[in-house]
C-alpha cells in the first residue's frame, strides 16, 4: 500500500528505519534517497535536504507492504504517474 507525504519528519523516520540517506542525483542534482555505497548520488545532510524538499514542493511516496522497499521522491505530477504505474520515473529503489 502506497503512502504519500510532504512531512519531513515522517520522511526522515522512514528513511532512517530503512537505511537510506538523503542525497542528490549526480546527473540531475535532484533530491534522492539512496542506500550508502550504491553510487549515482552524492550524500547531503538532512539540514540541506529538508528545506530543499519543502521549498521544491516535492512529495515522498513509499510502499508499506510487507517486504516492500519501493519509494519515489519528486514532483507531485511524477508521483501520480509513479503510483498509477503509467511511467517509470526512476525514483524507485534508489
Amino acid at each position: 500500500m502506497f503512502r504519500t507525504t510532504q512531512d519531513v519528519v515522517e520522511l526522515r523516520r522512514w528513511a532512517e528505519a530503512h537505511g537510506v540517506r538523503p542525497g542528490r542525483d549526480l546527473a540531475t542534482g535532484r533530491l534522492v534517497l539512496s542506500r550508502p555505497g550504491l553510487g549515482g548520488a552524492w550524500e547531503v545532510g538532512w539540514d540541506e535536504f529538508e528545506p530543499t524538499f519543502l521549498a521544491s514542493g516535492d512529495v515522498f511516496v513509499y510502499d508499506e507492504g510487507p517486504g516492500r522497499a519501493r519509494w519515489f521522491l519528486g514532483p507531485p505530477a511524477e508521483a501520480r504517474a509513479y503510483v498509477s504505474g503509467t511511467v517509470d520515473t526512476g525514483g524507485a529503489l534508489r
